[in-house]
């Protein structure tokens, strides 16, 4: 017996059909987007090549110290880079396992009623502005660390993580429980069938099954960490000095950009040298982001075989 497959014919709006004008304005929505991050790139590359005048690539890494107004300039950024890998790194080792356990509470454990209430809180939580958290963290981390710890002032690299960390949790729960609530039911319901138990379900079939969104979720809260700026300028210390131990002072690439940028000419060494810290800033991201998605590879890999 045949079918036939009934044929719709294009809708028309003023004489156009719809599915190629769609079709261009997407086309023009993406080719506006990837222009525009090219350019960015582009001009920020250009605007930083005049720090390398006056200091070389190895200085302005991993030697010279951010002088600049001596004569001549000195214009390393050894300090802010080890600072922002501090404190990005505090902000993700704490978290990403914590979020990835709350995403598994929300979707899998937790009652609806329950689910109900933890997601609106978890959507305000990520709208929170950054000045509201750099400020708790002000009057909460930095007294509680000046008793605990001794410490002249509890403004540090740990202080500045944690709030990141608190901050970015948001972006990593609500990816993951939307990743993990993708996984088909029926995968839950033959597990469980099989006489297994649940954690063995999660476990094994689960979250090998989510973890490219997870992964997304972490990808996007490490951009949202590494980019932050009012709060770790508010707790990691603003200082000069290159940290040795976690409970050091800091300044993080956006803090330096943000604290000197006002004071920059145009044109000048120390402002071509903002644009190379930007330009280093994007080179981070770049090379964290290809770390993060090589281990998903490989944990998807070992997922599957």
């Amino acid at each position: 017996m045949s079918t036939q497959v009934a044929s719709h014919p294009a809708r028309r709006l003023g004489g156009l059909t719809l599915d190629p004008l769609v079709w261009m304005l997407t086309l023009l929505a993406l080719v506006i987007g990837v222009s525009t991050f090219f350019l960015i790139v582009v001009y920020v590359l250009w605007q930083a090549a005049g720090v390398f005048g006056a200091v070389s690539l190895s200085e302005f890494l991993l030697f010279e110290p951010w002088v600049p107004l001596a004569e001549p300039p000195r214009l390393g950024i050894l300090h802010a880079w080890v600072s922002t890998v501090y404190v990005t790194g505090i902000a993700l080792l704490v978290a990403v396992p914590l979020g990835i356990v709350m995403a598994l509470f929300i979707a899998e454990i937790a009652p609806t009623a329950v689910r109900n209430v933890l997601q609106p809180c978890l959507e305000v939580l990520a709208g929170i502005p950054s000045v509201v958290y750099g400020f708790f963290g002000y009057v909460t981390l930095v007294v509680w660390f000046e008793h605990i710890f001794d410490m002249t002032t509890g403004v540090s690299i740990l202080a500045a993580g944690l709030i990141v960390a608190v901050m970015v949790m948001p972006f990593i729960v609500s990816t993951a429980t939307e990743a993990l609530d993708a996984v088909p039911r029926s995968f839950r319901e033959t597990g469980m069938s099989l006489g297994v138990t649940r954690f063995y379900v999660i476990r094994r079939i689960i979250l090998p099954r989510a973890m490219p969104g997870i992964f997304a979720g972490i990808v996007l809260a490490f951009a949202r960490g590494i980019g932050e700026t009012l709060a770790a300028l508010m707790l990691a210390g603003n200082s000069l000095a290159v940290p040795k131990e976690l409970l050091d002072r800091g300044q993080t690439l956006t803090g330096l950009i943000a604290t000197e940028l006002g004071e920059a000419a145009l044109g000048t060494e120390k402002f071509a040298a903002l644009f190379a810290a930007s330009a280093v800033l994007m080179l981070l991201i770049l090379l964290i982001n290809g770390g993060i998605l090589l281990i998903k590879n490989r944990l998807l890999r070992h997922a599957q075989g």
